[in-house]
């Protein structure tokens, strides 16, 4: 009789539709978890107190340990655009090389999957727009070959995807000119280098001076900006002319369970993600002023616009007599969020809002509250708009 050896598998598949169904009930057992919570604050009884902790920190390892069975190495993602890299370059008569860094970094695959359509938008444009065709760059004391960087790395609960070529930049003056022409801005503006470039992310704005089958066509990267904000991020445009142009597109891990800040006004309450948010301040104890139109707040040596969360939802009773300032970092433009009272950290289940709520660009989801009660999650990058 002979036996056959047989390896231990080390590793197995699953299809997503079953690791979706898993998160949905981690999301449950979080919901329950807080439920129990608010149940232990109204009673005395130290043995349910204890049950309560350590069924936290439990559900807590669990979340972590289901979010991170749904990670993959972006460095997937990333080697789809070699070929789009080398066909591209072939088809326009262009060397181009592309460098990837941190393939490593995870990210959850539900936003992975749909930010591929956005990356395809910015290195066709960066192959077309970026580099430049190689007697051109001789000409200019460049190698023939231009290079495309795409990076990837974790900071503070964010992943930040880099994009950056090292082409002939985008011209201050054209962007001025094309936004001057379309009426966005006015000839004797002042704008500060990212305003500016953010102007890119219009709809319909383009600095092609001819249409090709490749970009040119006025849509692309306004599109990128609507995929950027649906996935909670953010994306940031920077350029130096015969130098080349970097994008720095920044995400959530995860779009099922976010750590926010849970903030109310009246009787409802309201969730920020707490990854945006860089301090809480009491507004009687900062300094207001007034420029134009804009309230603006001294904060750590420098003057921030703020709005009030009560005005821009149409709140009609008085507030109370301390509201507080969330200082909220998103676009890399700081502003304040005045809201009656800051409650605390809370472990957000994000749900959808629903086709019925699209229109409704203030807010990104839901989340259901120990107490059973709805708290609406704020879409932080929406609010600027208003400022």
């Amino acid at each position: 009789m002979s036996f056959i050896s047989v390896g231990w598998i080390q590793n197995i598949k699953i299809s997503t539709d079953k690791l979706d169904d898993f998160v949905n009930m981690v999301g449950e057992l979080v919901t329950l978890q807080a439920q129990l919570n608010q149940h232990t604050l109204n009673t005395n009884n130290y043995e349910l107190t204890n049950i309560a902790e350590s069924l936290q920190r439990l559900s807590e390892e669990l979340r972590d340990s289901v979010l991170g069975i749904r990670m993959i190495p972006v460095g997937q993602t990333f080697g789809i655009f070699r070929r789009l890299v080398r066909d591209l370059s072939g088809e326009l008569g262009k060397k181009i090389n592309l460098v990837t860094v941190g393939e490593e970094t995870e990210l959850d695959k539900s936003v992975l999957d749909k930010l591929k359509e956005p990356l395809v938008h910015i290195i066709r444009n960066c192959i077309d727009h970026g580099i430049e065709t190689p007697d051109i760059r001789k000409a200019a004391g460049k190698d023939e070959a231009g290079t495309i960087k795409l990076s990837a790395e974790h900071s503070g609960g964010l992943v930040y995807i880099t994009i950056q070529d090292d082409g002939k930049g985008i011209k201050r003056e054209i962007i001025r000119k094309k936004a001057v022409e379309r009426g966005l801005i006015d000839q004797d503006d002042q704008l500060s280098d990212e305003k500016l470039y953010s102007l890119v992310f219009q709809s319909g704005f383009s600095t092609a001076e001819s249409v090709s089958k490749v970009s040119g066509r006025g849509v692309g990267m306004d599109v990128v900006k609507k995929e950027i904000d649906n996935l909670q991020g953010n994306v940031i445009l920077s350029s130096e002319e015969d130098k080349g142009t970097k994008l720095v597109i920044s995400l959530p891990l995860t779009l099922a369970i976010i750590d926010g800040l849970l903030v109310k006004v009246e009787d409802d309450h309201y969730i920020l993600p707490l990854s945006s948010i860089e301090a809480c301040i009491d507004r009687n104890d900062a300094e207001e002023n007034k420029d134009g139109n804009k309230n603006i707040i001294h904060y750590r040596d420098m003057f921030l616009p703020y709005m009030s969360l009560r005005n821009l939802l149409t709140y009609k009773s008085e507030p109370p007599a301390r509201e507080q300032i969330v200082v909220v970092n998103t676009e890399n433009t700081k502003y304040g969020l005045v809201v009656d009272e800051v409650i605390g950290d809370y472990q957000t289940v994000i749900k959808n809002l629903g086709k019925v709520f699209n229109s409704a660009k203030t807010f990104s989801g839901a989340t259901i509250l120990g107490d059973g009660r709805i708290a609406l999650i704020l879409n932080i990058n929406n609010l600027t708009k208003t400022l």
